[in-house]
């Protein structure tokens, strides 16, 4: 069995492990990214420490990685130029344009086997000394997702996919031929700017209507307190009194409860959704939309039947039947999706 470290880059933290060829995971390590204390070279720093204690964790776990090194994948959030391992921008990240990140973080993994004879070479400062860590992929962040998702999770035997991220923002991805499409600049899988709603809420893209505006978390909580201070009756109404925010989490909670305003909170967003999927649909043919993030937790009857029903209802015959579903991996699909880019990148882990 071949192994990979995933790692899964986010602004707060940076999530990393052990990753087998069947897509299980252990030995996980979770590490602040301390974005605030310095540049993208602190950062890298950070990636190549939490792989290190991934590998640490492996060696005392007795897990025989077979291999002269182990190849280590990359999720990233932004605009990432995969073939040269350049970050061109990350909402997450201000000021980073054209980061060579993979190049930053080889470069520190590159100190967990210094030559023989390094005086600071030794098991307790280094990784495991049989098994020398090289990063080989970096994508975007939703990518390594719905590869993960594709290899191991709601994809499995689809060739052709869309995926959805509905956590902060609306995050999106697209595989056709049983491969993650990247488009001509890179730029494809933007599936939270598709217009649903023309001179709609304002995105933080600079548009009008794009799907993140109404199904992107902030924006769920903002249409709900809209409708709240319109004085409609909702137990929601208890909870902004008594100075709490308000969550997607709390909303959808209260729509399990019953609660009218929560409800069709919901029911719009689904239907958004919906609206979405339909020009998805119609463009790309797919045969399953996964949907994953936080946003997807609120379950069937409140998110995913209305988004069928819009889909249904608005899409021709054929792309209509579109499978849509819900994501199998959960917060696991970063790690796994960024351990498959370095199994199947082109340079093969011996």
């Amino acid at each position: 069995m071949k192994y990979s470290v995933g790692v899964d880059l986010g602004g707060t933290d940076i999530k990393a492990g052990l990753v087998s060829s069947e897509g299980d995971i252990s030995c996980n390590v979770v590490l602040p990214t301390d974005v605030e204390v310095g540049g993208p070279k602190v950062v890298a720093a950070r990636i190549a420490e939490a792989v290190r204690q991934v590998l640490v964790k492996t060696e005392a776990a007795g897990i025989e990685v077979i291999s002269n090194e182990i190849g280590v994948g990359l999720g990233a959030p932004g605009l990432i130029i995969a073939e040269t391992g350049i970050i061109h921008f990350s909402p997450n990240f201000p000021g980073w344009t054209d980061i060579p990140l993979v190049d930053y973080v080889n470069a520190e993994l590159a100190k967990l086997h210094p030559p023989k004879g390094d005086v600071e070479c030794n098991s307790q400062a280094h990784a495991n000394e049989k098994c020398k860590p090289i990063l080989k992929g970096m994508d975007n962040d939703v990518n390594a997702m719905t590869l993960g998702e594709l290899r191991h999770g709601a994809g499995v035997g689809y060739k052709s996919i869309v995926a959805l991220t509905l956590g902060t923002g609306v995050g999106g991805g697209v595989v056709i031929d049983g491969q993650v499409y990247h488009g001509s600049q890179n730029t494809a899988g933007e599936l939270g700017h598709t217009v649903v709603e023309p001179n709609g809420r304002y995105c933080g893209c600079g548009n009008q209507g794009c799907l993140e505006a109404y199904a992107g978390a902030k924006n769920i909580v903002e249409r709900t307190e809209k409708k709240i201070e319109a004085r409609r009756s909702t137990i929601l109404a208890s909870t902004t009194m008594e100075g709490a925010s308000l969550t997607p989490r709390k909303i959808a909670e209260a729509a399990q409860a019953g609660d009218p305003i929560a409800v069709e909170i919901f029911a719009e967003t689904g239907r958004y959704i919906g609206i979405a999927l339909t020009s998805i649909a119609h463009i790309l043919n797919p045969q399953i939309a996964i949907i994953g993030g936080g946003i997807a937790e609120a379950g069937e009857e409140l998110l995913f039947e209305p988004i069928r029903a819009e889909l249904s209802k608005r899409a021709m015959d054929i792309p209509a039947r579109m499978k849509v579903v819900k994501a199998h991996l959960g917060n696991d699909a970063g790690i796994v999706g960024s351990a498959m880019l370095a199994l199947e990148s082109e340079k093969p882990v011996l």
